[in-house]
């Protein structure tokens, strides 16, 4: 009997439903709002490969998507200096700009579920979130 992925799949649909607009409020959507989210949690050496492994896609299906948004002035594309073959990304003043507004509209939607749990839930559950994560990174790996 499944018991958690339904309700992880309906969390993170309500979530999208209350966060696409604002971030459409701002200028952009969720699947930007994920891009640049995942370059700037990669850090200054954010390779295009490593991008797409946190999101989940081919190279390819990002190379289309990386370059509409470099089109659109929110991503900068380098050669690694370490490896000519290997691609960078970096957020554009713009991206960052983008980003730490959606943080906020973000935060919005974070103080209404942490105001809907008890504080001695609240931390149980980020526990259990938390170990979840990992399981689920750990069998990414495998």
């Amino acid at each position: 009997m499944l018991e958690l992925t339904p309700r992880f799949a309906q969390l993170y649909e309500l979530q999208a439903a209350l966060l696409e607009p604002r971030l459409e409020a701002i200028g952009i959507g969720l699947s930007t709002f994920q891009l640049l989210s995942a370059v700037r949690g990669a850090g200054d050496q954010a390779s295009q490969a490593e991008i797409a492994r946190r999101l989940a896609v081919t190279p390819a299906t990002l190379s289309e998507t990386v370059a509409g948004h470099v089109r659109r002035g929110l991503l900068e594309q380098t050669r690694s200096p370490q490896d000519k073959r290997v691609r960078i990304l970096v957020l554009t003043a713009q991206a960052d700009e983008l980003l730490d507004r959606a943080l906020v509209e973000i935060g919005v939607i974070e103080t209404l579920l942490r105001e809907s749990i008890p504080d001695t839930a609240r931390a149980s559950l980020t526990k259990t979130m938390d170990r979840l994560i990992a399981t689920m990174e750990k069998a990414l790996e495998s």
